[in-house]
């Protein structure tokens, strides 16, 4: 098993369609476990594009409940449904902000019996300790600003650190929940003259990254705005550090230390 992790792409737009970037979604592969960080819509195909198996994903992160960053759960689970093996031994794990319960029991009553499973198959989880220690991972979470239940995540894997923004504006959280991390993954929706309250702009995303102390800077979640001008310009005014634009399909790779 490769000694590394491995951070794919799956979606890196918005809700505006957009024929070349999906709704957020990321898969962050241990060589242990598979873990999908969010599942917008359009989550099912993409992973069909790419060639991921939906059977091998161990865990699914949900940061909060818009539908660019959770609505292709219901289509998840229900291809889950119907494909899986009598033999398939193996347990789903969806967490997600306190509201997760919640939303999963709307969504049965609407769809019924085709989105449900026994808690032996699929298992559903609130966030609520601060730290969270998994089989191969630890994970750290903290609110963000962006809706009341948002959250940005912080995996530390053996040696490594790997953060999400989830969606989220400028806050104290977010630079914490990044420092020093190896890789950081942020959303840059809106171009600096178009920022808005609860999203990130290059200078702002910037920022974050120097006051973190990030190694590595991927931009993600990006508006059509945004995508016009030269974001990557204006955030190298405050980030010193690597820093790239990310786009659906893109595989980041981080060794990890013998």
């Amino acid at each position: 098993m490769s000694q590394e992790i491995q951070i794919r792409f799956l979606g890196t737009g918005t809700i505006i369609p957009d024929p070349g970037r999906s709704c957020s979604a990321t898969l962050l592969e241990t060589p242990k476990e598979t873990l999908l960080i969010d599942i917008g819509a359009g989550t099912l195909r993409r992973m069909a594009i790419e060639g991921v198996d939906i059977h091998r994903i161990n865990y699914v992160f949900i940061t909060h409940f818009h539908p660019d960053h959770i609505g292709d759960l219901v289509p998840f689970l229900f291809a889950l449904h119907n494909s899986r093996k009598n033999d398939d031994s193996s347990v789903l794990r969806v967490w997600g902000p306190v509201g997760l319960y919640r939303f999963v029991q709307s969504m049965e009553r609407a769809y019924g019996k085709w989105i449900q499973y026994s808690s032996e198959t699929v298992k559903f989880y609130e966030m609520k300790r601060r730290l969270l220690d998994f089989p191969g991972f630890r994970l750290i979470w903290s609110k963000v600003i962006h809706t009341q239940e948002s959250v940005g995540l912080r995996f530390e894997i053996a040696n490594k650190v790997v953060a999400f923004s989830g969606d989220s504006g400028y806050c104290q959280e977010l630079i914490r929940l990044c420092k020093d991390a190896d890789i950081a993954v942020l959303e840059c929706s809106h171009a600096d003259e178009f920022a808005v309250k609860g999203h990130l702009s290059p200078s702002l995303a910037a920022k974050i990254a120097e006051s973190a102390g990030a190694k590595k800077v991927l931009l993600n979640h990006l508006y059509p705005d945004v995508l016009q001008g030269d974001p990557l310009r204006i955030a190298k005014k405050y980030y010193n550090g690597d820093i790239t634009m990310v786009n659906d399909g893109d595989l980041i790779r981080l060794p990890l230390e013998e």
